[in-house]
């Protein structure tokens, strides 16, 4: 019988309580009803997880849970990418928990016992020069707005999809626009836009559907492009925009969203920015500024923890053989 590891990396600073508090009597609990004696860390510092993931993902088989928000999940992804013998959970108690999102709510992900007997499935990964990302590689207004979130969700009964939606139409009242020329497997093209998404997964920015039809293991990336828009006609797009109304399930933009959305699926892009501002972009919530941007599918470079009941139902994720 193979022996698993069962590791919790716990990040105190995720979210608006320490984690740790309540976290740590419930995995306990849950452990000893498992049978699994496991080990449990409370990070020190940013970039401990992934140390720490890094450290054990050349080891014997093993399952690691980030209790955390996206930016935890993100640490351990790019300690462990790549390694067979480690499966990666994801225990959502940050402000964002986006990626949860693509599967279930955050409760099916905070129950303990259906985490220790999660189904481990194969995923890709998106490699850019800043690192791997699970969900969404996004720039432009997008990332712009990544960085205004935090001040929103300050505001009392702000919470992640409103603060994203306010941040939005703060950052596109600013004229946010770029000139870029992006080349894909059978795309290239020179033109003005706003924001972009190339996504693994299906969702990000508290809830919004950018992906409607992505799956995880096709070892495709979904991009979309958004030209300008008026500011009359922003809101109402964005409404559709956040149910995934901009999309059908063979691919074609909706009618609505045509005169401004392009939609096409690649194994990898290339982003050059043409008018010599920096871009902003942000990597599953990691935001920082580019000139140029690359994005390749990590052919299932990853095993991602899923509770029993989600893993069945996901149209996300494959089993193996499937």
């Amino acid at each position: 019988m193979v022996n698993i590891r069962y590791i919790f990396l716990i990040n105190p600073t995720a979210g608006k309580a320490n984690a740790s508090v309540t976290l740590l009597p419930q995995i306990r609990a849950a452990a000893e009803r498992a049978g699994i004696s496991p080990e449990i860390v409370v990070t020190r510092h940013a970039g401990h997880a992934k140390e720490i993931a890094a450290r054990v993902a050349d080891g014997e088989p093993v399952r690691l849970y980030a209790c955390g928000g996206d930016g935890t999940l993100n640490e351990v992804l790019q300690g462990t990418a790549g390694h067979e013998q480690v499966s990666v959970g994801c225990i959502p108690c940050g402000s964002g928990n986006d990626f949860v999102r693509n599967f279930g709510t955050q409760s099916d992900f905070l129950d303990l016992d259906a985490q220790l007997a999660a189904v481990s499935r194969p995923s890709d990964l998106i490699k850019t020069p800043q690192g791997f990302g699970i969900d969404i590689y996004a720039a432009g207004v997008d990332a712009q707005v990544a960085n205004g979130i935090s001040k929103w969700r300050r505001v009392p009964l702000c919470g992640g999809t409103t603060a994203y939606t306010l941040s939005i139409l703060e950052a596109v009242f600013s004229s946010f626009r770029h000139k870029l020329r992006i080349v894909a497997d059978s795309f290239e093209r020179k033109d003005t836009y706003m924001m972009l998404a190339i996504c693994n997964a299906q969702m990000y920015g508290g809830g919004y559907r950018a992906a409607p039809y992505a799956r995880m293991d096709d070892g495709l990336l979904d991009v979309v492009l958004l030209k300008p828009v008026s500011r009359l006609k922003l809101p109402g797009l964005l409404k559709g925009y956040r149910k995934g109304e901009h999309l059908t399930p063979n691919g074609e933009v909706t009618p609505r969203f045509r005169p401004y959305m392009t939609f096409f699926r690649t194994r990898q892009i290339d982003i050059q920015v043409l008018d010599s501002i920096p871009l902003v972009t942000t990597l599953d919530g990691e935001c920082s500024p580019q000139l140029n941007l690359h994005a390749e599918v990590a052919r299932r470079s990853i095993h991602i923890l899923l509770p029993p009941k989600l893993a069945q139902n996901t149209p996300v994720l494959r089993a193996m053989g499937e």
